[in-house]
């Protein structure tokens, strides 16, 4: 396993490079990261490239014993090059050009700038690529984050016209698959076609999702672009990765598309960050190591930064309590990381990181965070083994880049938080400590016994016909609200029934956004109830139909369904039409749905998770107090390594 720290040696005096090295070895450090902010030190005027330090840096490394995975430095572009091409600077939506000053500000779209990080890039590589101290190459950093995903240059303007050039066959077809006829939007000439900036009062939805693909588009062949630059200087021994900032929700990219140019990806870890007064639930960090994993199935990922202490630019929030961030590192690498850096060696004291926590503090001693480290390190190493094993889930859950990309157009309730919806279907079984594959809709599935399908607002025939073969086959879907409504151009299906609703033997006539402060109950004919939110479909039960309905609503609509089963061949559908809010619901259903396909499972108390690897049982207690499970007291943070 490689495990160690981000460094940033040009941050420092040079004297503490050899005092840093000796540390990190006698540390337990094998790998740091270098070099992803450091453009200028490389190329400090255009043409004139000097790559010495960064050498001296790897000679040192080498002679330690460290090996290192280096950046490509297109992330922060310098001065000279705003400067001399201000239209490299990307645009805000209502035509503000960023300034130069952060991190990201560049166009992926301009062309200048794709010519210039080509060429430090390959510069670079020819001058690192053949030192025996590097393993990897991070391309650029957090590509898509702080809103970097977003441009609306004359550069982004002219690409996402010929974008959609390539996508219909005429103007005419555009047209009529998007319904420009709606309040006179039509074209005659694909140069007509502005960026969806803001207007009065709402954006096409059908060009908005083409412009999240375009968005997205743009950010992975920035990504292939670079990866085939350095597949043509480096040896084949040296991996390629980027970075994901984990937002992967909020983002216009598809992480799957982005993945496929690369050897393993990488994440860069944060349970909390900024003004943040409590970490994000334990639960969702699985979920989004879990989504990390499935990119490229069945391999491992590296962490790329894992939080070590607080982090703020400008506005601190929440500080890890001891052992915490250990509990973290085991949370990641029990859920498929199996390469783990911290971030950062030391916390800086100068530029716009100042209160990111590192391992060492301003004062540069050993502190806690250092030993917190070190025994993380030292665990690791002992249970390499079990962490390098496969992950082997019968159970997944589904995302789809273009129905999340269609939510985010129209949420229809203002309560609609997509993330959070794929979590409520995912909870019950982390509970019940199964592991659980996220992946992509496009991937296969017919390897799982029980898939998940969150809020499928888009679904295409396609994709039904995949899923209906799965669950002939024996498979077990469960689905929920406001399904297949939208076809690919994110167009309303038409004079049909809903296609996945009749899949199920259902119709929904009545629907009802339920906003932030509007609930329901549900209830079955035993009389046991549970409060729903966010959006309701009232389910009718065609003539016919195998549906069964297992809950009612409680109201004035107490004649239609909110969850419903349909056998269909040897599997079954569970369709949950509303936001239901209780866990013991999500923990039932996961409960008899883990029964029914004979899936072994161990449920534990809230905030406790239990991982399985080889013969050692790994027990972790993310909750702020002592709880006992079984037999055993688990401290706060604890975690707990159990030999069989």
């Amino acid at each position: 396993m490689y495990l160690g720290v981000d460094y940033y040696p040009e941050q420092w005096d040079a004297e503490f490079l050899e005092q840093d090295l000796a540390r990190m070895v006698s540390a337990g450090i094998n790998c740091i990261r270098i070099a992803e902010f450091a453009w200028h030190l490389m190329e400090p005027k255009e043409g004139q490239f000097n790559f010495d330090y960064f050498a001296h840096v790897l000679d040192r490394a080498e002679h330690y014993g460290l090996k290192v995975m280096l950046g490509t430095p297109t992330a922060t572009l310098p001065a000279w090059l705003a400067k001399k091409y201000p239209e490299v600077l990307s645009v805000d939506e209502v035509g503000i050009k960023r300034h130069f000053g952060g991190r990201r500000q560049a166009c992926l779209n301009s062309p200048v700038y794709r010519e210039k990080s080509a060429l430090i890039s390959t510069k670079m590589a020819e001058a690192y690529a053949n030192h025996p101290a590097v393993i990897a190459w991070q391309i650029d950093n957090e590509l898509g984050h702080e809103t970097s995903d977003w441009c609306y240059c004359n550069h982004c303007e002219r690409e996402f016209q010929n974008y959609l050039q390539a996508q219909f066959e005429s103007v005419e077809e555009l047209n009529y698959r998007l319904g420009t006829v709606f309040w006179s939007q039509s074209y005659n000439d694909f140069n007509e076609i502005e960026l969806p900036r803001p207007t009065i009062p709402a954006k096409n939805p059908g060009l908005m999702l083409y412009f999240y693909r375009f968005r997205a588009e743009t950010i992975t062949r920035f990504t292939r672009e670079q990866a085939t630059i350095l597949r043509k200087i480096i040896p084949q021994s040296q991996q390629i990765t980027h970075n994901y900032p984990g937002d992967y929700y909020n983002k216009a990219q598809n992480f799957t598309d982005i993945s496929e140019c690369l050897d393993v990806v990488a994440l860069n870890n944060y349970p909390v960050w900024g003004g943040l007064e409590q970490p994000v639930e334990y639960g969702k960090i699985a979920m989004k190591l879990d989504q990390t994993r499935g990119f490229l199935p069945g391999k491992n990922f590296w962490i790329t930064e894992q939080l070590i202490g607080a982090q703020a630019h400008t506005i601190m929030g929440y500080l890890p309590r001891p052992g915490q961030a250990r509990l973290w590192s085991w949370q990641a690498m029990l859920h498929g990381c199996n390469n783990l850096i911290y971030f950062r060696w030391r916390t800086a004291t100068k530029g716009a990181e100042q209160f990111c926590y590192g391992v060492l503090d301003h004062d540069n001693q050993d502190g806690p965070r250092y030993h917190e480290m070190q025994q993380v390190f030292n665990e690791a190493r002992r249970y390499a083994s079990e962490l390098n094993q496969p992950i082997k889930a019968e159970v997944a859950l589904i995302y789809n880049p273009d129905n999340i990309f269609a939510w985010k157009i129209q949420p229809q309730s203002v309560s609609m938080d997509i993330h959070h919806e794929h979590f409520r279907l995912y909870q019950g079984f982390i509970r019940h400590n199964v592991a659980i594959d996220v992946i992509d809709i496009r991937q296969a599935i017919d390897t799982y016994k029980v898939v998940l399908l969150p809020a499928p607002l888009l679904l295409t025939k396609e994709q039904i016909t995949k899923l209906v073969d799965f669950i002939q086959n024996g498979g077990i879907v469960i689905s929920s609200f406001r399904a297949a409504i939208k076809d690919q151009d994110n167009s309303v299906y038409f004079n049909q029934d809903n296609p996945w609703l009749k899949v199920a033997g259902l119709k929904a006539y009545y629907i009802e956004s339920l906003g932030n402060n509007s609930q329901v109950t549900i209830r079955n004919p035993s009389g046991v109830e549970y409060q729903a939110g966010v959006w309701r479909d009232m389910l009718e039960v065609t003539t016919g139909s195998d549906a069964q309905t297992i809950y009612n609503y409680s109201d004035e609509f107490s004649s239609y369904a909110a969850v419903t089963e349909t056998v269909i061949g040897a599997g079954k559908l569970i369709h949950i039409a509303t936001g239901i809010n209780d866990k013991e619901f999500w923990l039932n259903l996961a409960s008899q749905v883990l029964s029914l396909q004979s899936i072994p499972a161990r449920l534990t108390p809230d905030g406790v998770e239990i991982i399985r690897r080889g013969n050692t049982d790994f027990i972790l207690n993310h909750n702020n107090h002592a709880i006992r499970y079984n037999d055993l007291e688990l401290e706060p943070y604890a975690v707990l390594i159990e030999g069989k």
